[in-house]
């Protein structure tokens, strides 16, 4: 009978522990399949000729993101996800404009259909610079919170 105690009160707290973590693991895989965004456009602050100009008068060259939250839930801390931005093969994580410390590039965004970045709502993030980018091919890759994540290449 002690033998027996004992076996049950090393093994359940074991096999407690092992469901908890396929539990969490499971929420996880869950949060990360509902949670899908999809970068949709990008483009350089250009002019009709497409040279780089400070279209929207703002002090800064920007870079725009369209990210389209395309998954069935609602994605908290967009202030949270990481973009990287830069020319292909040596693009870099760019700090959201709170975490910036003042410096450049750094991002910010806006809610263009939507009071919060639900199922179908896009997110204008944009990339301030200031100097004009060059001509050359671009990858932007966005990461939310969750996981999941889109890549874009693109050239101006």
């Amino acid at each position: 009978m002690v033998a027996a105690i004992l076996v049950v009160n090393t093994v359940y707290p074991a096999v407690v522990r092992s469901s908890n973590s396929i539990t969490m693991i499971s929420d996880r895989l869950e949060d990360r399949i509902s949670s899908q965004v999809d970068i949709v456009y990008a483009i350089g602050e250009l002019n009709s000729s497409g040279n780089w100009q400070d279209t929207d008068s703002d002090g800064y060259f920007d870079v725009v993101l369209w990210v389209k939250n395309v998954g069935s839930s609602r994605i908290i801390g967009i202030d949270q996800m990481d973009v990287f931005f830069g020319k292909a093969g040596t693009f870099r994580r760019i700090p959201y404009v709170d975490d910036a410390g003042g410096g450049y590039p750094r991002w910010i965004y806006t809610l263009e259909n939507g009071t919060e970045w639900g199922s179908t709502v896009t997110v204008k993030v944009q990339v301030h610079y200031t100097s004009a980018l060059t001509s050359d091919t671009y990858v932007a890759k966005v990461i939310v919170p969750s996981g999941a994540y889109d890549e874009l290449t693109f050239s101006f």
